[in-house]
This record gives C-alpha cells, sequence and structure tokens, in this order.
C-alpha cells in the first residue's frame, strides 16, 4: 500500500508545479530573455569601448607619427639646401659655410648643428662653439660612425641613423647627406654633410613629450630584440598596440602606442549593476506591455508631428539661406539667376533692366581697416541700394564686392540711365568706419532688354552688364557705362585676337625685329634691341601695342619671351658668321617670364657669351612688390654673364634706390623724357641729371627716341653713352640689318 500511494503523491506534486510554473511563464520567458540581453550588451558594449579606445589611441598616435615625419623631412630638406649651397662653391672657408649655414638653420628646426666633411673628414663645423672635437673627425675610421657614413656615400641616398653618442658630447639622430660636384663634365662625390638633430627637441616638437600614451618607437616592423627599440620598451610591442609608421626615403621606423595603464580602463557602469537594470526591466516590462506600447505609439505619432513642423521650417530656413547672402542680408547670385531664368514681369510692356556694381576702393578698406572695416562697407553698400529699391526692383549681392541691382521699366532706357547715376552717387558719399572717413565708389554696367529681345533667355542680359562694367572700369572707375553692341563686338575681337595668338606661338609666326644702339661719340654700333612682331596671316605685321595684353592676359608673355630670345641668340650666331661685329643684343623680359621656376636652367642651358647677351627690364614693374624674386633671380641672371638694363625709365613708378639696388648696367630714358629736350631746357637738366647719376654708379644711359639729328647732338653734349631711335635706324629685320650695316662699313671705308 505504501508502495502504491508514492505515485500518486509524486504526481500531485508534479501537477502543482507545473501549475505554478505555467502562472509565472511570462516572468521566467522574460527572465530568460534578460539575461540573454544583459550578457550581449555586456559584450557588445565591452567590445564597443575596446574599439573607441583603440580607435582614440590610433588618432593621437596619427597625429603624433605625422608630426614626426613632417619635422624629419623639413629638416632633411634644410640639409639638403645647405648640400645645395655646398656643390655651389666647394672650396668655400669655414666663414663661407657658417653664414651659409647660419641663413639656412631655422630657428624652429630640430637641428641643432652641421658637419661638412669632405673627402669623409669633417672640416667645417657649425656652430663652432662646442663643436671644436668634431673637428678632424674621419668617418672612415670610426667605428660608431663609419657604417651609415660609408651607406650614404655608397647609396648615395640620404640616411638617417640614431641615437647616436657625438664625439662632442650627447646622443642624437644624425642625417648624412652626400655631396656632389660638377667638375666639368660629371657629378663627383665630394662628402658628407651631416646635420645634427636634438633628440629630446624633436620628440617634444612631434607630441611625444605631451602625450598620455605608452609608446615605442622601433626601426623593424616587428622588434623582437631591445636594442631594435629606441624609444620605450620591447615589451610595447606585446601588449596588442596601435601602430603606426614613419616612411621616409632614408628609412622607416615603427610606432606602437597604448594607454598607460593598459586597455579597458573605461567600462562605465559595473557589469552587476547593469544586470540588475536590465533584469528588473525585463520582468516589469511584460506587466506593463500593452500600456506602454500604446502610449509609446502615442508619443511617436507626436513626435512625429512635431518633427514635420520642424523640418517644414527648416527647409524654408535653408531655402532662404541659400537665396540671401548672410552678411547683408541680400539676395545672392543664385537668386539673381532664378529670377532671370524664371522672369516673372509686373507688366506686359515692362523690360528687365540689370545694373553690374563693383566697388572701386574696397580693396584698400580691407588692407586698411581689416576685414571687419570690409564687412561694414558691404553692409552700408547693401543698406543703400536696398534704399534705392522699389516695389518691384531687387538689389542683389552675387560675391566679393559685387552687386547687381535689378529693375523693371516699360521706358528702360531712360529708368537705367537715371539708376545707374543714382546708384553712382549714392555709394559717392562718404561713410564712416571707426570713427573716421572713408569713401568707396562705384563703378557700375548697364543693360537692359530690347524690344526685339524679349522673351528670349535673359542670362545674355548679365554677360552684357559685364561687359559694360569692364568698359565703366577701363575708362576711369567711379562711373556708369551703358552696354552697347560695339562693347560686344570688342569683346568678341579680343576673344578671337586671344585665340589666333595661342596659334601664333604654336605656328611660329612671332618675328624678330632689331633696332640698333649706337654709340654716342662715334655713332658706331654698340648693340642692337630685339623687338617682337606678329606676322599675322590676314592682318600683315602687328606692332607689340596688337598683342602684348593679350599675352599677358593669357599668361604667355613668358613664352613670347622665350620665343624671342631663342629667335635673337639664332641671328647673332648667324652675325657672328658673315663677319658682322654686333656687340651686344638686348632682350624684354617679362614679370611672368623672371617668375618661372625653370628660368634659370633654360638660360644655363643656352651657348651664351658673356657680356653679349643683355635682358631689359621694363621700370613699370612693381619693383617694390617684386622684390623678393628679383632679390633671388637678377644676382643669379647676372652669374651667367647676362646683363640687366632698366628700360623705359622716368616712366614708371619705382625708387631710384630699388633701381639700383640692382646694379644695372644700363638705363634707357623713355622717349616721352627724351623728345622735348630740343625746346625745353628743363627737360634738358632733367636728362643731364640722369646721366650724372649713371655716371655716379657706373651705369651707361641709353636715350631712346631719338628723332632728329639735333636730339642726337644733344644727348652726346650732355654726355650720353648710347642712342637709339629713327633718326639713326628703324626697327628692321635681320637681313635688311644685315645689309644696313654692309652699307654702313662700306661707308665708312669710302669715307676713310
Amino acid at each position: 500500500m505504501k508502495f502504491r500511494r508514492k505515485p500518486k503523491i509524486l504526481g500531485g506534486f508534479a501537477s502543482s508545479a507545473i501549475g505554478h510554473t505555467s502562472a509565472f511563464a511570462p516572468a521566467i520567458f522574460a527572465a530568460t530573455i534578460a539575461v540573454i540581453v544583459v550578457y550581449v550588451a555586456t559584450n557588445w558594449r565591452l567590445e564597443r569601448s575596446l574599439a573607441n579606445e583603440r580607435a582614440i589611441v590610433a588618432g593621437e598616435l596619427a597625429t603624433i607619427s605625422s608630426r614626426l615625419q613632417t619635422n624629419l623631412n623639413s629638416n632633411v630638406k634644410l640639409l639638403q639646401g645647405l648640400a645645395a649651397g655646398i656643390a655651389v662653391n666647394p672650396k668655400m672657408e669655414q666663414d663661407a659655410f657658417s653664414k651659409l649655414a647660419a641663413q639656412i638653420l631655422q630657428p624652429d628646426s630640430q637641428l641643432r648643428s652641421f658637419a661638412a666633411a669632405p673627402g669623409m673628414v669633417v672640416k667645417w663645423v657649425y656652430p663652432e662653439k662646442g663643436n671644436e672635437k668634431a673637428v678632424g673627425l674621419d668617418y672612415r675610421t670610426n667605428e660608431k660612425q663609419r657604417d651609415s657614413a660609408m651607406l650614404a656615400r655608397n647609396t648615395h641616398n640620404i640616411v638617417l641613423t640614431g641615437p647616436v653618442e657625438l664625439v662632442q658630447g650627447g646622443t642624437a639622430f644624425l642625417v648624412r647627406c652626400p655631396v656632389y660636384v660638377n667638375d666639368g663634365t660629371s657629378q663627383v662625390f665630394w662628402g658628407l654633410l651631416s646635420g645634427v638633430v636634438d633628440i629630446p627637441r624633436l620628440y617634444q616638437d612631434s607630441g611625444l613629450g605631451s602625450t598620455d600614451l605608452e609608446i615605442a618607437i622601433s626601426t623593424v616592423p616587428e622588434p623582437s630584440l631591445t636594442k631594435q627599440v629606441f624609444l620605450g620598451g620591447l615589451e610595447t610591442f606585446s601588449k596588442r598596440p596601435v601602430v603606426a609608421s614613419v616612411d621616409m626615403t632614408y628609412g622607416r621606423w615603427t610606432l606602437g602606442a597604448l594607454p598607460k595603464g593598459g586597455w579597458g580602463q573605461n567600462k562605465g557602469i559595473a557589469t552587476f549593476e547593469l544586470y540588475a537594470c536590465l533584469l528588473s526591466f525585463c520582468v516589469v516590462a511584460p506587466i506593463v506591455w500593452v500600456g506602454v506600447l500604446t502610449k509609446s505609439r502615442q508619443k511617436t505619432i507626436e513626435k512625429l508631428r512635431l518633427h514635420k513642423k520642424k523640418l517644414v521650417r527648416a527647409r524654408q530656413r535653408l531655402e532662404y539661406l541659400s537665396l540671401h547672402d548672410a552678411l547683408t542680408g541680400l539676395p545672392n547670385r543664385r537668386f539673381v539667376d532664378q529670377m532671370i531664368s524664371q522672369p516673372s514681369r509686373p507688366g506686359p510692356e515692362d523690360c528687365l533692366i540689370l545694373i553690374h556694381i563693383d566697388l572701386d576702393r574696397f580693396k584698400e578698406i580691407n588692407d586698411t581697416k581689416g576685414h571687419a572695416g570690409g564687412d561694414a562697407v558691404l553692409q552700408t553698400t547693401a543698406s543703400r541700394l536696398a534704399n534705392l529699391a522699389g516695389p518691384n526692383d531687387v538689389a542683389a549681392r552675387i560675391g566679393g564686392d559685387e552687386f547687381i541691382f535689378a529693375s523693371w521699366s516699360n521706358t528702360p532706357e531712360s529708368k537705367a540711365n537715371t539708376l545707374a547715376q543714382q546708384i553712382v552717387a549714392t555709394l559717392e558719399q562718404p561713410l564712416f568706419i571707426d570713427g573716421s572717413e572713408c569713401v568707396v565708389g562705384a563703378s557700375v554696367g548697364v543693360a537692359w532688354e530690347t524690344e526685339c529681345a524679349r522673351g528670349r533667355d535673359l542670362s545674355q542680359l548679365l554677360l552684357n552688364a559685364d561687359l559694360a562694367l569692364y568698359e565703366a572700369k577701363q575708362t576711369g572707375r567711379g562711373r556708369a557705362a551703358i552696354f552697347t553692341e560695339e562693347l560686344r563686338s570688342a569683346a568678341i575681337h579680343s576673344k578671337e585676337l586671344a585665340n589666333e595668338f595661342n596659334h601664333a606661338l604654336d605656328r611660329d609666326e612671332l618675328v624678330a625685329f632689331f633696332q640698333p644702339q649706337f654709340n654716342a661719340n662715334t655713332l658706331e654700333i654698340a648693340g642692337v634691341e630685339t623687338l617682337a612682331r606678329w606676322d599675322h596671316p590676314r592682318k600683315g605685321l602687328l606692332g607689340p601695342d596688337k598683342f602684348l595684353a593679350v599675352a599677358e592676359n593669357l599668361g604667355r608673355s613668358g613664352d613670347m619671351d622665350r620665343l624671342i630670345l631663342q629667335k635673337a641668340l639664332f641671328e647673332l650666331t648667324r652675325w657672328d658668321s658673315l663677319g658682322m661685329h654686333i656687340p651686344r643684343v638686348s632682350v624684354n623680359i617679362s614679370a611672368r617670364r623672371l617668375a618661372q621656376t625653370n628660368l634659370l636652367a633654360e638660360l644655363a642651358a643656352l651657348p651664351l657669351a658673356r657680356g653679349r647677351l643683355c635682358f631689359e627690364l621694363l621700370e613699370t614693374i612693381s619693383f617694390d612688390d617684386f622684390q623678393p624674386v628679383l632679390n633671388e633671380i637678377i644676382p643669379a641672371i647676372k652669374e651667367l654673364g647676362i646683363e640687366i638694363e632698366i628700360d623705359d625709365f622716368g616712366t614708371g613708378h619705382a625708387s631710384i634706390v630699388s633701381l639700383l639696388r640692382f646694379e644695372p648696367r644700363r638705363l634707357k630714358i623713355d622717349r616721352e623724357i627724351i623728345n622735348p629736350i630740343v625746346t625745353s631746357p628743363s627737360q634738358r637738366r632733367l636728362v643731364s641729371s640722369i646721366i650724372e647719376i649713371g655716371r655716379s654708379q657706373n651705369i651707361d644711359i641709353v636715350a631712346e627716341g631719338v628723332e632728329t639729328m639735333e636730339h642726337a647732338k644733344i644727348l652726346k653734349d650732355l654726355g650720353c653713352h648710347l642712342l637709339q631711335g629713327y633718326a639713326l635706324a628703324r626697327p628692321m629685320t635681320s637681313q635688311q640689318l644685315i645689309e644696313f650695316c654692309r652699307a654702313k662699313d662700306k661707308e665708312l671705308s669710302e669715307t676713310g
């Protein structure tokens, strides 16, 4: 009986347990889900935290490696610059080396000294103080420095080594640069130039001294030996560091970094607290499931409504900003383009008027008053234009200091003229910036829609207004210019001429003419000036006044100078072969040509005889603004044996001091100064003063525009050296010059 009753008891217990279990099934299910979610979320957060931590370290390490690479490359560039200076003058002494090194060594550089070793033995050091022990160091016998020195010599490449113990004390990185000199036929190894890089300063400037990271630097990608790591410890590379590399043409470093104290220090909330919160939420969640969902749905719908309203307002705001200028509040170029493409006429007979406005002295205000002053000018201009605008008018800023004023009228010509004059007069009124009075002024170009063009594409109106504005600026500024078909024709002609000039350079249509220069005392030919002419296939021979501006606007004046120089040197060789004695040929050189980086290389490759080629620089080149380039290029040109001559002296704005700083061989007085000397004593005194200045500086004076023999006699009596002008000889071709010289020689022989 006992054995029969036990199964009943066990069955009842099981049924009761099942009943209770089914009652808590939702809670059990929720708890199970909670455990799974907590586990997955915790692991995901830890992985995310570690990934973020590594990303932060990677970003900081990338910055450090970039700075390190930039600093090393900057030091190498300085060393290469000094090596180039040694290659130019390999026989310099210690003083010259010190001066050159002092010019190259920059205060913000990590380089602290240089050592030059001709024949692999240190001869010069800079600075000398503190580096005396380095003088006489033979890299071939010094065991600590021999390998890197021989590597630089044998590979012909820059070599970076270190840290290295210096003979003068301390440790540093050494950058070695092989130096080669030209013996006339080939490049010969001269020796080594070494730069000492201050290790603490390099680390500090690259950010290694101010970081919270544990960083190690190795000379190999995967170091296994302690000696392969020169910053930090080898153990850093075994802690799963973030790795970056510093790639240089002369070596490669591997950087490893991790937070001090190791990974995983920012885990945030404790795992137990996170588990408890999530578990509690999951237990309660089934009870309030329906209510929460309903409330959440209502909130979501409300948020969507608010979000939609915000999007509409944001879109309206963005549309407004896209069509208006942020500084002035006026409509912008996009607004004007839309208005032109989709015009809304106030009346069926109304025509569109466009006035393009450009401030005349805005750059001066910006330069003197700063950007705040410039902004004040733009805002005042916008306010004044807005005050002039009627109900159907639009004042817009289309960029920089340019504005557009648009209006409609059934009598466009009269209204356009009235508006243009009002705008010019209004913008001429003074304004006050920081308490001081300023006058800006404006030039305007006016165009309007004509009867025959009504209904067509109005975008051409803006181009017409641009052409009129250009005309206004060309004719004096502070005025209004009306578009005409003549302006369009001139613009088309200018574009056609520019295209033809490009083809002229490619087809070799430019020819060289030559005008002799004569000794003022003997009237013997002392040289010739080369003049450019364009042998146009349809218009015939064109003077430089027809195409010089085109060449400059196209950026091809340098190409033209190069071509004329080649032709001049060719003809000079031809004259020499014919036995003609032309001492010198002069060619003009433009500012664009002077600024070309390959100029010196091209000149060095030319077969030049010293003193037989002269470059004429127009005084109208802004010498003061162009000073840095001229200071470098002019002495280099003179080193090649090319003389310098200042052309059109007296017409430009350069000071005499800035001109004489370049020690020109000659000054050419402009024809406008020479022409009146026959009748004007004051003009003769001016010419005499210029000649005296030239004599005091050992500079020859050339008089240009000698139209009569009376000019020649006066200039001779004043002491002028050379004469050039129609009274003596006109510009001519090379063949004509040959015949001219033969005739002159024949005349001299018959006279003799």
